[in-house]
């Protein structure tokens, strides 16, 4: 106790502190927040955070045994908050406190506890029952508690749910925000409950919070569900029958009947009792309202009562009673006997034994009465009866009186007669009986109805049956007789009667309208049939009619024109567009299938699109290359369905260019000759690339690779023209290698560069060089012939006066201007057309008489235009007819003048010479004519308008159209009209057959516009125009090509579009409007040459020749695509090209025995995009000339040949073979041989001759009549050309032997020796020895042949050591030494040893050109020279390289040749008329032997 009050009095202490120090110091505000849950000693904060200095010591408010320091320990001196326990938000969610610092700063401290989710949702009962009537209708509502969570907020509790699957099918919750700790749930029946079926659930409910993870509690819920009083008791039999004896006591059991309820209950308690308003009124019987047992309540009597029939209801319990009845029948037994005594009243109108057919069971037929006299002891009787086929049968109707009654149905259609017998039996012993026979004859009545063979009838019809088409032939059969077999038909009145009819005799069904199966599939009535009796009898049949689809619906496209665009080079099965089209047909006719069409009833294959015939996907079935193919693609749709309904759409695809080709050099070798001399500024050639991307892709720029001499060439960047920038006289004759790259705009570089070599001609004399490479002249095309246009000057390099000489060399194929060929000035000679040629590019030589080469300039001839070309009209005068409903902006004509001037020149425009009050109004650039105006302000029937087309030149010149407009007064009222009487448009002839073009439109003229369906579009040729090969679809209007367009062939298309309406109230039907066509070219045609192959013939020579020939090549394309260029692609060393014209020109002298004939390859390429070329063959033929002598080939240099002979030599020994040979051909090469004198010489000749063929010389005389030993000859070889040439040798021969023949001197042994040149080695020559007696050794000391032959030292046989050649030896002298070796040597003796080679056909003869292609005109004359040919032989006399020349053939063609060879010459003439178009060319097998 002293404890606490010296606690209180510290607190007051320290109250009265802290409001002192509020007075005195600063008032902080700290406000802390921690989570529940965290274990105790979790420091929560500082007290001195809050302040604006540090301090040391705090005091606290609270007490000690406060809530603060029951739960929070706070350091008095550090100012530390910590947690004394674990805090629970839930018991205390914040703590509030005041405390001092000892300098008299206050702080009031709230520290916040943070909720974590540490609590689940809580239902207050973990179970709940709940009672559900079954008659609770659906969206009922039951209330339950909510679930409570301790957490808040997120943590709190946040919905329900319902665990099983399957409950949320019969329920679901509902629930809402209620008090701050818990939600409203409410249980909602979802279905109907059937107790009977299932009376009882359980279901879970799940409360969740928000957290992660979330914390849940469950409910059970148990559902009982109530019983309503919703069924009826049930009896277990329809009927009950029971018997009874008459003499049974009361308060007998009869019967027990039985009935059941499903409901629970006094709802399902049943009680019974006999209803005694419908049976049993004199309550014979009783029941127990519970069981249900029929009692007998008092005595029968048969005779009064045979048969009794009651009628029992069971009613159950509940509040609104249910109730059933069933039919209970009691038969009383008789027990007494009777002596029966029979008597039959029948009880027909005539008395008659009949009865009617159509008596129902139960009816009279005849009355009998049965008496029995033992009745009154009690005795039976028993009556029955026998026959009728149980079709009647006997009922006691009194004591003794007994009815025939119907026991069965009677037809009379089946029997019509009966014998019955009645038999009367007593039961007494013996028992009596009586009986009686009767026939009974069944009477007709209308009793049979009309009966239809079946009762349902099913039927098809096609839909597109016409109203009155015959269904079904319905037939009933009355098996009665007479007017009740007479039948007549009708439809039962129904919904769906009003589109079929019957006739009602013959009961034929026909439709009364129109069937449609999309709005009704089965038409479905009923047919009766009613028979002429009395009241008559009917039958019905049902008839079902199933509309059999037929195909009246076409499909129907959701868009009629799909744009896409798709990228190039995508992948291939790739789709990009699904197309959809609906058909309401059933799916027999309205399963659409997809393909590609031409537009009418063709499929269509496109190269590189394909549809998925079933989803209408449209993909890319090849690769697309929009740099090779079209850049947009028209794509006509068709989906049709099985019975070949269709419907059409077109796909407008552009192709989106990708950068995806480097540009390609094509050639990409170029090869050109070119002079050392060659000025700075020289054109040398253009490189061509092609790119076959479009726009900035396809732009190609050229550079030059850097190399060793690119520093001397120059290149422009957008032609690729290279020119020179340097001299090259330092380089001499060389071979220079350019790299040219070229590269696109989107930055691809060619794979390849192309490979430039340039061969650097080297001259001994330098060329007279033109001032400048490229020369500009300008001169009107009205200029006279003769006008001078500019001049040119060339100038040598070296220091000469030799005059320089101009010529035009190419580029002027029609001979418009010459240069005069030593002042230069170039001169027109011809009239000019700017028109026909707008330019000239001549090329120009300078040359002089003794240089090899010349240089070349290009002259650029500007032909001016003038202003002579007045614009034309096709026709001065047209007419149109227009309605006066045409509204204004109308289009109604197209105007055009062309004008062949260029320029301002040739720049039309139009204009009307009189307006007419702006009535009408011409475009002046396009020369549309438009209506300003509407044409029912003036009733004027017809217009005349002039239209002037003016062009632009300084001095205008004019022409004029008159064109009459005929105004269509008629229709007044509201007409059909096209939207423009002109359609004009552009198309590039690359688009592909199927194509879209333009759509043309038609509408009325007032109101709305008309659908397509109304519309019919066809087409009508415009005389003077070629067919239009385009087509119309009828009700689109849409035009399309039919055929594929090609510019060259036709560049416009002129037509009429007709639209018809199917509307009768239009003033009219019928209109039409003219469609023009351009066609723009594409560059799809290559160049062509004129010929694949070019035959040209020039003369060899000391300089150039010049013009050889030219090549022409022609583009059916304009414009661009039609400008050719000409490229050299073989070697440009003798041969150069004219760009411009295709004029071949000889630049460097030829020499045909080096070069006979010479193969150019020539490209011509056009300027498109993509370029196109062609490539053609050029075969020049050099002619000789008599430009070598003869020459001897076995000779030295010298030409002078030491020959060693024998004086005993016979007269004719040959004494050497002079042979020689001429390059040239045909009678320059063929050579004759002479021996001339010179001086002293002459004596000389007399013992010698030569063969003027052959070359041989021969001796002509002994040399034993002369001692002279030397002579000196000389030979002349002279070729047989018109201006000869000749070779001249010197022969000097030494003659041996003299000595012997005039006894001078020492003996000298000689011998002599032949030998083929073709020897083997070591054959045997000869041999040397001087003697058979004594030992020689035999060696050669000397002579040219010591290396060629060999010679046996004991022997002295001669042999070859080396192989022969008679063309480079034709004789060897040795010098062989015989010593003599014997036991007594002697003297030494020389012998001089000759040896002659002999010439051995070693040489086959060979041609320089194995192929020679020349070619020949076909008026060639007779006899006139095609070719000379020369073939050459190594062997070196006449015999063996004596050529003869023959023409041989392939086997099995015919020799039949129109050509001869000279067979010494080997000339070759024309022997018969040639024809080209027989035999355009000729093989020939020349043959040299």
């Amino acid at each position: 106790m002293g404890r606490e009050r010296t606690t209180a009095s510290l607190l007051r202490a320290l109250v009265l502190w802290l409001l002192y120090a509020r007075t005195l110091g600063q008032v902080f505000n700290l406000t802390l927040s921690v989570k529940e849950g965290l274990p105790a000693k979790t420091i929560v904060g500082d007290l001195g955070a809050g302040l604006s200095r540090p301090s040391t010591g705090f005091f606290i408010s609270e007490s000690r045994d406060s809530y603060v320091f029951r739960d929070l320990e706070i350091d008095a001196d550090t100012g530390i908050i910590s947690t004394a326990v674990v805090l629970d938000r839930e018991s205390r969610d914040r703590y509030e406190f005041v405390a001092a610092t000892l300098t008299g700063e206050v702080i009031r401290v709230k520290i916040e506890v943070k909720d974590v989710n540490d609590h689940s949702p809580v239902f207050p009962k973990e179970e709940v029952d709940l009672e559900i009537s079954e008659s609770s209708p659906p969206g009922s509502r039951f209330q339950l508690e909510g679930a409570t969570d301790g957490d808040e907020g997120e943590f709190g509790t946040r919905g329900y749910r319902i665990t099983e699957s399957e409950m949320g099918e019969l329920f679901h919750l509902d629930y809402r925000s209620g008090s701050e700790k818990h939600m409203s749930l409410d249980l909602i029946l979802d279905i109907k409950l059937d107790r009977e079926t299932q009376d009882f659930y359980s279901l879970s409910i799940e409360a969740f919070d928000g957290g992660i993870p979330a914390r849940t509690g469950t409910l059970q819920v148990n559902i009982l569900v109530l019983d309503e009083n919703d069924n009826p008791p049930v009896f277990n039999q329809t009927e009950y029958h029971a018997s009874v004896r008459e003499d049974a006591e009361v308060t007998s059991a009869v019967c027990q009947v039985h009935a059941t309820d499903l409901d629970l209950g006094d709802n399902g308690r049943i009680t019974y009792e006999i209803n005694r308003r419908q049976s049993d009124p004199s309550e014979v019987f009783s029941i127990n309202e519970t069981t249900g047992v029929v009692y007998l309540n008092r005595p029968l009597d048969f005779e009064t009562q045979a048969f009794h029939e009651l009628i029992v209801s069971a009613r159950d319990n509940g509040a609104q009673p249910e109730s059933s009845s069933t039919f209970v029948g009691v038969r009383v037994v008789d027990i007494n006997d009777n002596s029966p005594t029979i008597s039959i009243l029948f009880l027909s109108e005539t008395g008659e034994a009949l009865v009617s057919e159509a008596a129902a069971v139960g009816d009279y037929v005849a009355r009998i009465s049965v008496s029995d006299p033992d009745l009154e002891e009690e005795a039976g009787v028993t009556v029955t009866l026998e026959g009728g086929d149980g079709k009647f049968d006997l009922k006691q109707t009194d004591d003794f009186l007994y009815a025939l009654c119907v026991n069965a149905e009677l037809d009379r259609e089946e029997r019509d007669l009966y014998e019955l017998k009645v038999r009367a039996s007593d039961f007494g012993s013996p028992p009596l009986s009586s009986e009686t026979v009767f026939l009974l004859r069944v009477a007709d009545t209308n009793d049979w109805p009309p009966m239809f063979d079946k009762d349902v009838y099913v039927l098809s019809i096609s839909e597109d049956a016409p109203p009155g088409s015959s269904l079904i032939q319905m037939q009933a059969r009355d098996a009665d007789e007479g007017l009740n077999s007479e039948v007549r038909y009708s439809i039962l009145k129904s919904s769906q009667d009003s589109v079929v009819s019957i006739h009602p005799e013959s009961g034929l069904v026909t439709t009364a309208g129109a069937l449609d199966r999309e709005t009704q599939m089965e038409v479905w009535f009923l047919v009766a049939a009613v028979d002429g009796g009395e009241p008559a009898l009917s039958s019905t049949a049902t008839v079902t009619v199933l509309v059999e689809d037929v195909n009246d619906n076409e499909p129907v496209f959701q868009q009629q024109l799909y744009n896409v665009s798709i990228p190039e080079h995508g992948a291939i099965g790739s789709c990009f567009l699904q197309v959809v089209a609906t058909d309401a047909d059933s799916p027999d006719f309205g399963t659409v299938l997809y393909s590609l069409s031409d537009g009418f009833d063709k499929q269509d294959e496109h190269p590189l699109f394909q549809i998925q015939p079933q989803t209408g996907e449209l993909c890319v079935s090849q690769d697309i290359d929009r740099d090779t193919g079209q850049t947009v693609h028209d794509i006509l749709i068709k989906a049709e369905d099985p019975d070949g309904l269709s419907a059409q759409t077109y796909v407008h695809i552009e192709i989106k260019d990708l950068n995806d080709n480097a540009p390609v050099f094509n050639p990409d070798e170029y090869t050109v000759s070119i002079s050392s001399h060659a000025q700075p500024g020289t054109d040398i050639l253009t490189v061509i690339a092609t790119d076959r991307d479009s726009g900035s892709f396809g732009q190609v720029t050229y550079n030059i690779l850097p190399g060793d001499v690119s520093s001397l060439f120059a290149l422009d960047k957008q032609s690729g023209m290279l020119f020179l920038t340097s001299t090259l006289t330092h380089l001499g004759a060389a071979s220079v290698k350019l790299s040219i790259s070229a590269q696109d705009g989107g930055g691809l570089t060619s794979l390849r560069p192309a490979l430039v070599t340039i061969n650097i001609l080297r001259s001994a004399q330098a060329p007279a060089v033109f001032q400048r490479s490229r020369y500009s002249f300008t001169v009107p095309e009205d200029a006279p012939p003769g006008t001078s246009v500019g001049t040119v000057a060339a100038t040598h390099l070296a220091d000469t006066e030799e005059s320089v000489s101009y010529r035009i060399s190419s580029g002027d194929p029609l001979s418009l201007f010459s240069v005069h060929p030593k002042s230069g000035l170039i001169s027109s000679t011809e009239l000019l057309d700017h028109e026909s040629q707008p330019y000239a590019l001549l090329v120009l030589q300078s040359y002089t008489n003794t240089s090899p080469v010349y240089s070349t300039t290009q002259v650029n001839i500007t032909i001016a235009d003038i202003n002579d070309n007045a614009p034309i009209f096709p026709k001065l005068g047209d007419s149109i007819t227009v309605s006066q409903n045409t509204l204004p902006g109308t289009v109604l004509f197209i105007a055009h003048a062309h004008d062949l001037d260029s320029g301002a020149n040739g720049r039309v425009q139009y204009y009307l010479k009189s307006n007419r009050n702006g009535l009408f109004v011409v475009d002046p650039d396009r020369g549309t004519v438009t209506l300003n105006q509407s044409l029912q302000v003036d009733h004027q029937q017809r217009y005349s308008l002039e239209i002037v087309a003016r062009d632009e030149g300084e001095f205008t010149l004019s022409s004029t159209l008159t064109l009459t407009v005929n105004v269509d007064r008629s229709a007044a009222e509201d007409s059909l009209a096209f939207e423009t009487l002109v359609y004009q448009v552009e198309i590039g002839e690359g688009y592909r057959k199927d194509s879209r073009v333009i759509q043309v439109r038609a509408h009325r003229t007032r109101g709305a516009h008309m659908s397509n369906s109304g519309l019919t579009y066809s087409l009508e040729a415009e005389a003077g125009f070629p067919p239009a090969p385009f087509r119309v679809h009828p009700k689109t209007g849409w035009l399309y090509l039919s055929l594929n367009l090609d510019y060259e062939t036709e560049s416009k298309y002129r037509f009429r579009v007709t639209a018809v309406a199917n509307d009768a109230s239009l003033a009219n039907t019928t209109v039409t409007a003219t469609v023009i066509v351009l066609v723009l070219d594409i560059n799809d045609n290559a160049p062509v040459f004129s010929s694949d192959v070019y035959f040209f013939t020039v003369s060899e020579g000391a300089s150039p020749q010049g013009l050889v020939g030219t090549v022409k090549a022609v583009d059916k394309d304009s414009g661009k695509n039609a400008q050719l260029s000409y490229i050299l692609l073989s070697d440009g060393k003798f041969f150069r090209i004219n760009s411009k014209t295709g004029e071949i020109i000889n630049w460097v002298a030829l020499d045909r025995e080096q070069h006979s004939q010479h193969s150019l390859k020539v490209m011509v390429t056009d300027q498109g995009h993509p370029r196109l070329n062609a490539t053609a063959s050029v075969q020049i033929l050099v002619t000789d000339i008599n430009d070598n002598a003869p020459q001897f080939t076995h000779l030295p240099t010298s030409k002078e040949l030491n020959l060693q002979i024998w004086a005993d030599l016979p007269t004719g020994s040959l004494v050497t073979n002079m042979f020689a040979k001429d390059l040239d051909a045909g009678e320059n090469g063929s050579v004759s041989f002479s021996l001339v004198t010179a001086g002293s010489e002459a004596d000389d000749l007399k013992h010698f001759e030569i063969d003027s063929i052959s070359g041989d010389i021969r001796t002509t005389e002994l040399f034993s009549h002369s001692q002279e030993p030397f002579y000196t000859i000389r030979v002349t070889a002279r070729d047989g050309g018109a201006t000869s040439q000749e070779d001249t040798a010197v022969i000097h021969v030494q003659v041996h032997g003299l000595e012997a023949l005039f006894g001078h001197g020492d003996h000298q042994i000689i011998r002599r020796f032949t030998v083929r040149e073709d020897a083997e080695l070591a054959s045997i020559v000869g041999s040397a020895s001087v003697s058979d007696e004594g030992k020689f050794h035999y060696s050669i000391s000397e002579g040219d042949g010591s290396v060629h032959f060999g010679i046996d030292g004991s022997s002295g046989y001669i042999y070859v050591n080396q192989p022969l050649d008679y063309e480079s030896a034709m004789q060897y002298l040795l010098m062989v030494r015989a010593e003599d070796v014997g036991s007594a040597p002697g003297a030494n003796v020389s012998v001089l040893v000759s040896v002659m080679v002999e010439d051995v056909n070693d040489h086959t003869p060979w041609f320089r050109d194995k192929l020679v292609t020349f070619g020949l005109r076909e008026d060639a004359a007779v006899g006139s020279l095609a070719f000379a040919f020369h073939a050459r032989d190594a062997d070196g006399t006449l015999p063996n390289s004596d050529l003869h020349y023959a023409l041989t053939f392939d086997p099995g063609s015919s020799p039949r040749v129109p050509f001869k060879i000279n067979p010494r010459t080997g000339s070759l003439t024309v022997a018969a008329p040639l024809d080209r178009e027989t035999s355009p060319q000729l093989c020939l097998h020349r043959h040299s032997h």
